[in-house]
């Protein structure tokens, strides 16, 4: 049993996280900016860049709190014992806070499932890990999401390691996106059936193809404030 192994977010993924913060402010700034500066010269062109920079301050709050919360999370091994700091924005759905230290051998299995949230012709995937106590209580480490390390993943494989369990795939739910996965998601409970495997094959593909269409969007977005700010 190793003395202390501490899991930590990588460089990379806390600069990446806090790039889009800075992406989604400047953007928000770029569009408020030039639409207050237009509303002295055309109302309609002011109001609608106004009304662009609205989802960008929304969007730059919610990849703050994600930023901050992965700054704050922590898990470790130290001899018998599982040490974790969790936060509450450790997953689209918002997860009780946990501060504990508890037991390797209290944990009876180790269990994960790729969550699904379609909206708006979009589909956005997250991978949930969560451990199950021999008391039946249930503890979510978090989940992964795209373009980050498998950390909650990697934690997995880690503590199962420790305690000789594997990591149980319990395949595919469908979750409920509630307003855009900014507020108001939810997924069904942890013994809910699996989407049969051509449904998960199928939310892969939908995936992609949505992060396609969000990067089309974004670089519309920058375009046109880009020739705002340039004709402002």
């Amino acid at each position: 049993m190793s003395a202390l192994i501490e899991l930590k977010r990588g460089g990379g993924d806390q600069f990446f996280i806090w790039f889009v913060v800075g992406i989604c402010a400047v953007m928000a700034a770029m569009f408020g900016f030039v639409g207050v500066t237009l509303l002295e010269e055309d109302v309609g062109a002011g109001a609608i860049l106004i009304a662009f920079a609205l989802p960008f301050v929304g969007l730059t709050y919610y990849v703050y709190r994600e930023a901050v919360a992965r700054s704050f999370t922590r898990i470790a091994i130290n001899w018998q014992t599982l040490e974790l700091r969790l936060p509450e924005q450790r997953s689209y759905v918002p997860q009780e806070k946990i501060e504990a230290a508890i037991p390797l051998a209290s944990i009876r299995a180790i269990e994960c499932r790729a969550e699904s949230f379609s909206q708006l012709g979009t589909t956005a995937l997250q991978f949930a890990y969560s451990l199950v106590l021999d008391d039946g209580r249930r503890i979510m480490l978090g989940a992964d999401r795209r373009f980050l390390t498998p950390y909650f993943q990697n934690a997995a494989s880690i503590i199962a390691n420790n305690i000789k369990q594997p990591v149980r795939d319990l395949g595919l739910v469908e979750g409920k996106p509630g307003f855009l996965l900014i507020t108001g998601a939810s997924v069904p409970a942890w013994d809910t059936a699996s989407a049969p495997q051509a449904t998960l094959q199928k939310r892969f593909t939908d995936e992609a193809a949505s992060w396609r269409v969000v990067s089309l969007i974004v670089g519309a977005a920058l375009a046109i404030g880009a020739l705002a700010r340039a004709f402002s």
